[in-house]
């Protein structure tokens, strides 16, 4: 019975270690990485396009994208600024608010994405699926107040 016990511990040990080395770990950066990737994505988009008019893109800051964020985002040309609201306001300028951003941790192959363009009021959401290591729209929908 000892002895019976002490197989099926080293078996579980076993098959956890093989687990735990075999799950690929997603780290920030490479998170950050995909997000900077949809991102650039998505404002560059006919999609886009067809709700913002501006070509210098400006987000407000929230807890999904921070005005210290490491992303590169650009239209076009254009560097993407992030601001605060209050700086945004007295600029009196078309603004974006990334109101929701959903991607798996490991391995992501599907995303989507929720912007309110301010003060136009307008929520552009999108599904987008990884084909190729390309990000590619799929769906989206825009909704007006």
């Amino acid at each position: 019975m000892f002895y019976s016990k002490n197989i099926a511990r080293c078996i579980i040990l076993i098959l956890t270690t093989f687990v735990i080395l075999n799950t690929q770990e997603f780290d920030i950066e490479e998170y950050n990485k995909e997000k900077q990737s949809i991102l650039n994505v998505v404002i560059n988009s006919t999609e886009f396009d067809s709700v913002f008019s501006s070509k210098q893109v400006y987000f407000e800051e929230n807890e999904l994208l921070t005005i210290n964020t490491q992303l590169v985002l650009s239209k076009g040309k254009c560097k993407v600024k992030i601001k605060t609201e209050e700086e945004l306001i007295k600029m009196n300028k078309e603004y974006l608010v990334l109101g929701d951003f959903t991607m798996a941790r490991t391995n992501p192959t599907h995303a989507r994405v929720q912007i309110e363009i301010l003060p136009k009021y307008k929520l552009l959401n999108l599904s987008l699926e990884k084909k190729d290591s390309l990000w590619i729209i799929v769906n989206h929908l825009i909704m007006s107040e």
